[in-house]
């Protein structure tokens, strides 16, 4: 699968659909919120609303298979750079432990050894 993906017009245009979809579907409940007890603004989200969901389908219309691909091929990178740094992360982690785990051990041995040849009281 080629994972270079062109930049089309319908592409494009989809995608900012989908985006405008998205943001508006958000801005809607801010007149909901202000103004609660008013059935006009109430009545007039919802259609906001509703045609918030048709930009979405008209944009994933337009994206199409090659933004459902584009979608796929940039999780999948994401995920396989995500289990690297986390096995990485993991690995140093477990060494810094290790590391600090001696350093304890050899603290108190050490500390151990100076308190007995304090004499007592």
């Amino acid at each position: 699968m080629e994972t270079k993906q062109q930049l089309t017009i319908k592409f494009v245009a989809g995608v900012v659909l989908i985006i405008v979809s998205l943001v508006l579907g958000k801005l809607v409940l801010v007149p909901i919120l202000l103004f609660p007890g008013s059935t006009g603004w109430r009545t007039s989200m919802i259609i906001m609303y509703a045609f918030s969901w048709l930009l979405l389908l008209a944009g994933l219309v337009l994206a199409g298979v090659e933004g459902f691909r584009l979608a796929t091929h940039k999780y999948r990178e994401y995920k396989r750079r995500t289990v690297h740094k986390m096995k990485s992360t993991g690995r140093n982690a477990a060494h810094k432990t290790k590391r600090a785990a001696k350093k304890t051990v050899h603290v108190l041995k050490n500390s151990h050894r100076v308190m007995r040849k304090r004499p007592r009281m």
